[in-house]
């Protein structure tokens, strides 16, 4: 029995490991890097990519496609119907490739790309033809290597995560913001369902990877309200060691959040209605804990931003708060002004809570608007990842009388942003051409790279918080007090 019992626990990792890899797949399909027509013989090679596996294996233009591996009825196939099958096979496998050069059949041995090379090149196409890309004079050789940068990156991951975490990487080193890879589970978890339209539940959190004298470690950085996990126990600090008994920094769960590389922000991928078991760590060197978190609701940022308004009780009495997820909605608008209605309508001054991501220009516009028209004192909390259209709410807002920002400087992320989708239905965030337009609501003021500073400065660090929040206890501090008159100097 004893000898039972350590077989199965030597099997246990494995058995995991193999359950969990269902979140991180090897890449897929068969890229070879041609262009097909079709002819009577078959299909007939038009065009070579240069660096591509058709290059090294030796396909020539005009050469016949007869076979590849077990696929034989090549030349009963049409262009699409070849690409679909190739779709299908795994990446990275040598196979035989027969082809009629001259009259005469030639054998040759060709190992595809992943599929992901090909979203790869036409990624560098659309940054060389961008205005933004090309007028950047500093990075002019990497806008010109981008496409061997982008394709070495697919080339030398292991996985689909990887790969994605690899070209996040190369895309910031145009320290752009609104530059970044975004996963397909990623983007249909922000916003609640997938493009089936149906509900896609997670555990409404993201984790920012940190790295120490002791290497990378992973804690707690947002958590919805009304999420799985704020509701389950976890707070922002806290230490993610692992999840499902796998370490975090290599679970197959983790994936890109959407944002840009330097942020190192991740998320965990979840199955609906699953149970996942978290263990974290709340204070530096203690014992980890363990707790389950259900996947059993789709949060979106409007849920969110409902859930969070509130009076904040007796240590802070006669203050309202609401923190707005995301200005993306023109709901949040009608949400905001409700709260200051009814819940927060006995308030004698407001935290509004401006941290994380942002939205769209009626919306900020539509909230920077009723803000003023309130007039209580007013404290707008904001920190570095403060960022797009709520650093502009921030900017309009500073030196207005009774609003005080507090917090840290915002991360200087305000390009507008559209998406590229690949074949996967990944997403890849670039920013758009339309500058003047932000900038009329700033006076002509980039903040890109800049940011917005705070009226009162708080040094925010994660690691460890054990649930605290220095910036909103400051803003507690600050407004039953009295707030400190504001800057004039907006940035």
């Amino acid at each position: 029995m004893r000898n039972l019992l350590l077989a199965l626990l030597l099997l246990a990792s494995p058995l995991l490991h193999s359950d969990e890899g269902r979140f991180d797949p090897p890449l897929k399909g068969a890229y070879l890097g041609v262009s097909l027509g079709k002819i009577s013989a078959g299909l007939v090679v038009l065009k070579i990519e240069d660096n591509s596996a058709a290059q090294a294996a030796g396909l020539r233009r005009g050469d016949v496609l007869v076979r590849f591996g077990h696929l034989d009825e090549l030349p009963r196939m049409s262009v699409r119907q070849l690409w679909e099958a190739l779709s299908k096979l795994p990446g990275r496998t040598a196979y035989e490739l027969a082809v009629l050069r001259d009259e005469r059949k030639v054998l040759l041995e060709i190992t595809p790309d992943p599929a992901l090379v090909r979203d790869a090149r036409a990624l560098a196409r659309r940054l060389k033809d961008h205005r933004l890309f090309t007028a950047l004079k500093d990075k002019k050789a990497l806008l010109g290597n981008i496409e061997i940068d982008l394709i070495a990156a697919v080339r030398r991951s292991r996985s689909t995560q990887s790969a994605y975490e690899a070209l996040n990487e190369v895309l910031d080193r145009f320290d752009i913001s609104h530059t970044a890879v975004i996963p397909p589970w990623s983007y249909a978890s922000m916003l609640g369902k997938g493009s089936d339209g149906k509900p896609v539940f997670h555990l409404g959190l993201t984790i920012q990877k940190i790295a120490g004298r002791t290497g990378e470690r992973f804690f707690v950085r947002e958590l919805m309200y009304g999420g799985g996990a704020r509701e389950a126990g976890l707070r922002i600090g806290d230490e993610l060691v692992a999840v499902n008994g796998l370490p975090f920094s290599n679970s197959p769960r983790r994936t890109l959040a959407g944002y840009e590389a330097r942020h190192a922000m991740y998320t965990i991928q979840v199955d609906t209605e699953e149970s996942v078991r978290i263990d974290y760590r709340r204070e530096a060197g203690q014992a980890v804990h363990s707790l389950s978190i259900a996947a059993d609701r789709a949060s979106t940022a409007i849920d969110s931003t409902r859930k969070s308004i509130r009076m904040l009780g007796a240590k802070a009495r006669g203050l309202g708060y609401i923190h707005l997820w995301n200005l993306l909605s023109p709901e949040t608008v009608s949400i905001f002004e409700k709260a200051l209605r009814e819940k927060l309508g006995p308030a004698r001054a407001l935290v509004i809570d401006l941290r994380g991501r942002g939205g769209q220009v009626p919306v900020l516009k539509a909230i920077a608007k009723r803000i003023i028209a309130d007039g209580r004192p007013t404290a707008l909390l904001i920190d570095d990842l403060t960022r797009s259209a709520k650093e502009i709410v921030a900017y309009m807002l500073k030196g207005k009388k009774g609003i005080t920002l507090i917090g840290e400087t915002t991360a200087g992320a305000v390009r507008a942003a559209g998406y590229i989708t690949f074949e996967d239905r990944a997403r890849v965030m670039i920013p758009v051409n339309v500058r003047m337009r932000i900038e009329s609501l700033t006076g002509g003021i980039d903040l890109e790279g800049r940011g917005v500073s705070p009226d009162a400065i708080v040094e925010f660090h994660l690691p460890f918080l054990a649930g605290q929040d220095p910036i909103l206890e400051r803003a507690i501090s600050l407004l039953h007090a009295g707030a400190p008159k504001p800057a004039r100097r907006r940035i």
